[in-house]
Order: structure tokens, then C-alpha cells, then sequence
């Protein structure tokens, strides 16, 4: 299966109000070393895609993370972090 075919996870962190997206097996990965070392995880998934598709869904939650950041009623004029 090529790197394009591998499915990618949107993880949101309410403690950051933050995104990240990663290959679901990363994000597994991590989700097994975390349950092995009994600590909890910050990140949680909201969804599941091609790497388009997160990108996309991303998109459209960043107004409200940039919102929830800054406190400003107008959330189109906050960018996000790099």
C-alpha cells in the first residue's frame, strides 16, 4: 500500500486547543505506548481520512479553536500557529 492509500487521524487537545494530524498507525502507535506506561493522552481523534480529508475537516474547526484561543469575537482574523 503506498503512503498515500494509509489512513490519517485529526487529534484535538483541549488542554492546547489545538489540532495535529498524523497516520492513524502513528497515533496507534503512541496510544499503546501511552496504555503501557499507564499515562493519559492529551490528543483524541475527531476524525479519520485521507490526508485531504483531515486538512479539510481541520479547515473548518480552526475558526472555532482560534476563537476559543483568543477569545475575539471575530475568529477570521486569528491564524493559527505554526
Amino acid at each position: 500500500m503506498s503512503q498515500t492509500n494509509h489512513p490519517y487521524a485529526l487529534l484535538w487537545s483541549q488542554s492546547q486547543c489545538a489540532m495535529h494530524i498524523e497516520p492513524v498507525m502513528d497515533m496507534l502507535t503512541e496510544n499503546r505506548r501511552a496504555c503501557a506506561e499507564n499515562r493519559r493522552m492529551d490528543y483524541v481523534p475527531i476524525a479519520i481520512g485521507t490526508r485531504e480529508e483531515c486538512d479539510a475537516a481541520a479547515g473548518r474547526l480552526r475558526p472555532v479553536l482560534c476563537e476559543r484561543r483568543s477569545g475575539a469575537k471575530r475568529a477570521d482574523t486569528c491564524q493559527e500557529p505554526a
